[in-house]
């Protein structure tokens, strides 16, 4: 049979003729590598990523990941998988296992495979507060076949399920996970991808580095992603709450919503960590660990704390109640979402009625989702604002007085902008900058926003494995042509695995599935880490110079370019240097 010699990014190769192959590569997970671009700039080299074997590293309980990306020539591959069987050093080794059809179970599967499955972004997003189009803080390339969702190895065939096919002349991506054991020795670890092309067998080689330090399981600080429970039952058929929350705990990430004592008691294992053991399916990051965000209200405050009596009532119970069952949770109570003027005389008695208490429930927080103004001031305890919003100084004024200043949601160049047209690293620049800044907490507003907003007018009903656009308010008669937006992936940082609603996009998996914004959230939270423990080791010039370097100007500090790196090398290179420094302390 004729073979052909292709290059491979310096490593040349035979491949069958027919293979379809026109170069395979690899990069770290802080790259989006779009369908058609087979001109990256990463493709000769980076930090994972030499020309010739995949370089990559991290401590003790992180979860690193890395991209292999094939590039068919102009016959395309009828077939291609992947494998990584075993990582081996010389005194243990780390061993794939098969997923479940439940791949949120975890235990006992430290390496995991999925296929990038990509979505055509025809229209950039246009919303003012993300960011604006055809000003130097918009993303270079928001068009095209993006990358998205991460579909696990064992999805339906056809569907992301391996294996999968590539087009002609296009790219397919290859994500692949590694958890790294408490236990594990510090050192190389060797191993090969396995590629599977048409039934032709490749490798490329793998290295390893576990630093020897190990990374804790309670997170340095809490990001809270707001789910639905009715959006699983719409669109998967049935309550998916375990299966969802224990991937998210995977992710270091909290989904929130309004709780009350009884709820709190049916899910207890939720908050003092039972749901996240080994016999529930669980393994990694924050094993045992229960959840530490508990609000009472969630997108509003709803009628019980309207009156004096019955706010003073409500509120002693449930801070004795939390004081009792969860001490050190981290609560509030909603005030109305985004409020208008119009709504500041209503939040100033809710205030009152919070704060004038003698009991117990003095101490439940007033949250809001706005900017500082002076006509609150006083009134909120927890003041959370977009990027745009997140005045420095006065954030820490107000953590001088006592009350806090938390960030939400995205929007360049203030901060990373969360949809699907802005480069990966977005998601991660933003939790830089919460280090950088003091910011305890970050919220993102939705997690599963598969049905539209209400503001969409007609069947709010999406499609979002065939549709990027994810929040749209067009089409409202009552509203100038300025003020109706859409996005790209706004509100979704993960899918459906199974689709009753639209049954050709049904992948066959019995929980989510993962996106690239949101790995590279759990990138930037477990980065968080780096930065505490470093600056706990008495690191500082390190850190300062880290930060300076990754996200020299976030929030205020803004101009009118993003103030902050858009690419995966700058962070690892920043990760590298502080891991290698924690692993001598």
């Amino acid at each position: 049979m004729r073979t052909k010699a292709v290059l491979i990014c310096g490593l040349l190769l035979p491949f069958a003729a027919h293979a379809g192959v026109k170069a395979v590569w690899a990069v770290n997970d802080g790259e989006k590598i779009d369908r058609d671009d087979r001109h990256h700039p990463s493709k000769s080299a980076n930090s994972a990523w030499d020309g010739k074997r995949i370089a990559i590293f991290g401590a003790r309980n992180e979860i690193v990941a890395f991209q292999v990306v094939v590039e068919a020539d102009e016959a395309g591959i009828r077939s291609l998988s992947a494998r990584l069987p075993e990582l081996v050093h010389r005194t243990d080794k780390i061993v794939y296992a098969p997923p479940e059809r439940d791949p949120t179970r975890y235990a006992g599967r430290p390496i995991q495979l999925f296929s990038v499955n990509y979505m055509d972004v025809v229209k950039p997003t246009a919303a003012s507060w993300i960011y604006l189009l055809g000003t130097p803080s918009a993303p270079r390339h928001p068009t095209g076949w993006k990358p998205v969702q991460l579909v696990p190895e064992n999805a339906r065939r056809g569907k992301g399920g391996f294996p999968v096919t590539v087009a002609p002349s296009r790219n397919q991506a290859l994500w692949i996970e590694v958890y790294l054991r408490r236990d594990l020795p510090a050192g190389i670890f060797h191993g090969n991808i396995e590629l599977d092309i048409e039934g032709r067998k490749r490798t490329l080689p793998l290295e390893l580095e576990v630093l020897n330090f190990t990374l804790p399981d309670e997170n340095s600080m809490n990001a809270m992603v707001f789910q639905e429970s009715e959006q699983g039952v719409l669109y998967q058929g049935r309550n998916m709450d375990e299966e969802y929350h224990r991937f998210a705990h995977r992710q270091r990430i909290e989904l929130v919503q309004a709780y009350d004592e009884d709820v709190v008691q049916r899910f207890i294992g939720r908050f003092r960590g039972g749901d996240f053991t080994r016999d529930q399916g669980y393994e990694g990051p924050g094993e045992g660990q229960g959840n530490r965000i508990v609000p009472r209200t969630f997108y509003g405050p709803g009628k019980a704390f309207d009156e004096r009596g019955s706010a003073w009532k409500i509120s002693d119970a449930w801070m004795t109640f939390l004081d009792h069952t969860l001490p050190g949770a981290i609560t509030f109570v909603y005030a109305p979402d985004e409020p208008s003027l119009e709504m500041f005389p209503y939040i100033h008695k809710l205030a009152d009625n919070l704060h004038s208490n003698p009991g117990p429930g003095r101490r439940l927080p007033l949250f809001v989702t706005h900017e500082y103004v002076q006509d609150l001031d006083g009134a909120i305890d927890i003041w959370d604002s977009g990027p745009q919003g997140y005045a420095i100084g006065k954030a820490e004024e107000e953590r001088a007085k006592g009350r806090d200043y938390w960030v939400y949601n995205g929007g360049r160049p203030w901060g990373g902008a969360i949809v699907i047209d802005a480069p990966a690293t977005d998601a991660r620049a933003t939790i830089w900058g919460c280090f950088k800044h003091g910011i305890p907490v970050y919220f993102y507003w939705h997690g599963d926003h598969w049905r539209h907003n209400t503001q969409k007018p007609g069947n709010r009903i999406q499609n979002v494995w065939a549709n990027p656009i994810t929040f749209d308010n067009r089409g409202q008669p009552d509203k100038p042509v300025e003020d109706q937006n859409y996005a790209n992936g706004d509100g979704v940082l993960f899918y459906p695995g199974e689709e009753k609603l639209h049954p050709a996009e049904d992948r066959g998996i019995a929980g989510p599935c993962s996106t690239i914004q949101l790995a590279n959230f759990r990138r930037g939270l477990q980065d968080h880490q780096y930065l505490t423990l470093a600056r706990k080791a008495g690191l500082n010039l390190l850190v300062r110079e880290s930060l300076e370097q990754v996200v020299p100007k976030m929030f205020s500090d803004a101009g009118k370019t993003v103030g902050f790196s858009e690419h995966g090398d700058d962070y690892e290179r920043a990760r590298y240097r502080l891991g290698k420094a924690l692993a001598l302390k």
